[in-house]
């Protein structure tokens, strides 16, 4: 990130919960990390188990649908606490001017989202808005350029989807049936396989390029890097010039 530039979220991120049932959520977090190190990060927590909780007393107890849906808002924080939890480099916070300073510092907010959506009267209070339209809502909020729903299963292969993919993806159950009317127009909307590792590192080599920056190989052993041809020959210089000194 350039130092000085005006304040812009890069890329909302929707991180899902059941990625919390593989192993695969604490690699998707470092990826995150590393990544927010250059864009400008806002991730937004799935509801996992939580939210599978609540809707489950919900039938169990023939809970409204408007105060159960409250309940699965604050499932999605305890989901966002634990990713807080799993990540060093992660927060969670509970508005947006706090998201908005720790991501200046190259760190990772998690947006803790009840207080925001109860202060909303464009949302419907029902099951059908999970935390998918709820990442969407949140990124036209903020005017981020682009959307990436990480889940535990393929869609759309990574590549950009226009409306009517998003619409035949609610059909099969892939996001809810509210997503398509909510996912900003503007905005490169992506939905990632997170336990597919091909996925990430082609978003991260187009970030890294969109960001100005070269797409860096993890280092070899001990993180030594192989000397290239110029920096031999400049060795073999100096070992020579100290063999002629003596």
């Amino acid at each position: 990130m350039k130092p000085g530039r005006p304040f812009r979220w890069e890329i909302v991120i929707k991180v899902g919960g059941s990625l919390e049932n593989g192993r695969s959520l604490p690699r998707v977090l470092g990826r995150i990390a590393r990544l927010a190190r250059r864009r400008r990060i806002l991730v937004i927590p799935g509801g996992g188990r939580f939210a599978d909780l609540v809707r489950a007393e919900r039938t169990r107890l023939s809970l409204d649908e408007a105060g159960a849906h409250r309940m699965a808002l604050r499932a999605m924080e305890q989901y966002g606490l634990l990713l807080a939890g799993l990540c060093p480099a992660a927060k969670a916070v509970g508005d947006l001017g706090s998201a908005r300073r720790l991501a200046a510092r190259g760190r990772t907010p998690v947006l803790l989202v009840a207080p925001i959506l109860e202060r909303s009267r464009r949302l419907e209070r029902s099951f059908r808005l999970t935390s998918d339209s709820i990442a969407a809502f949140i990124a036209g909020r903020v005017r981020a350029p682009r959307l990436v729903l990480v889940k535990s299963r393929p869609g759309g292969d990574g590549l950009p989807l226009r409306v009517g993919a998003l619409r035949e993806l609610a059909r099969r159950g892939v996001v809810d049936p509210l997503f398509p009317a909510l996912a900003p127009r503007r905005s490169d909307v992506r939905i990632i396989d997170g336990t597919d590792a091909a996925g990430w590192e082609g978003l991260l080599a187009e970030e890294a390029r969109e960001a100005g920056g070269p797409v860096r190989p993890r280092a070899g052993r001990r993180g030594r890097r192989s000397p290239g041809p110029d920096r031999g020959r400049r060795r073999g210089r100096r070992s020579r010039a100290r063999r002629g000194s003596r």
